[in-house]
């Protein structure tokens, strides 16, 4: 398996220019996007300059490569009331099926676009739970672990009823704050403190209380 180490960028100078140029490879591309995934989901302000430590890159190189890969904040037209009413509707679905359900209504827009909408307007927060993929982000795992957690009845979850094919590996989860706390009580040994988002995980735990005196 490739490390981040081993992915570091290749610098290479042409006759026509003296500027670095940067390779970036897939492990670097997923460490941007799960970089990205705990600023816009988690707040995380640091998220971003830590992958760029972590990659051995500057920041700005690190928010170009973003922009790139449809990450950073793009500008489209203005939303609909219509288009608002869908979103708060299908907020627990995966960004991908609201894109394909909205076009579905007629209406067209990018993943990316639905992904900021979708943050800006605090949807999924204000929902009462996270898909299995944003779960483990927050506990710092492997998605197979979540799905692990599951199958062996320790994590309460239910299914996202997407439009995902069997091949496409099923439909996915739905787990809600309750059955998060409730594991976390119930298996402290299953997590690893050093990897979970700590804000996240305190705000959790305390429901919210996390700073009130």
């Amino acid at each position: 398996m490739t490390s981040i180490a081993a992915a570091r960028p290749e610098y290479a100078h042409t006759e026509q220019s003296r500027r670095r140029k940067y390779s970036f490879t897939p492990t670097m591309d997923d460490e941007i996007r799960r970089a990205y995934h705990l600023f816009l989901d988690f707040s995380n302000r640091r998220a971003i300059s830590a992958c760029a430590r972590k990659l051995q890159l500057p920041k700005w190189m690190v928010t170009r490569r973003g922009a790139v890969l449809g990450l950073a904040r793009v500008k489209e037209p203005v939303w609909s009331d219509a288009e608002v009413a869908l979103l708060e509707r299908w907020g627990h679905l995966t960004d991908a099926v609201i894109q394909r359900k909205l076009k579905a209504e007629g209406f067209e827009r990018s993943i990316n676009g639905v992904h900021l909408k979708m943050r800006r307007l605090r949807i999924k927060q204000n929902l009462d739970g996270y898909s299995a993929h944003a779960l483990a982000l927050a506990f710092g795992v492997d998605g197979h672990k979540i799905t692990y957690w599951i199958n062996r009845k320790m994590l309460k979850a239910s299914r996202r009823q997407t439009d995902r094919t069997e091949q496409q590996g099923g439909d996915t989860y739905w787990i809600t704050h309750a059955a998060v706390r409730e594991f976390i009580l119930s298996h402290p040994d299953e997590i690893d403190l050093r990897k979970v988002e700590k804000w996240w995980f305190l705000d959790l735990i305390t429901a919210g209380r996390i700073g009130i005196r």
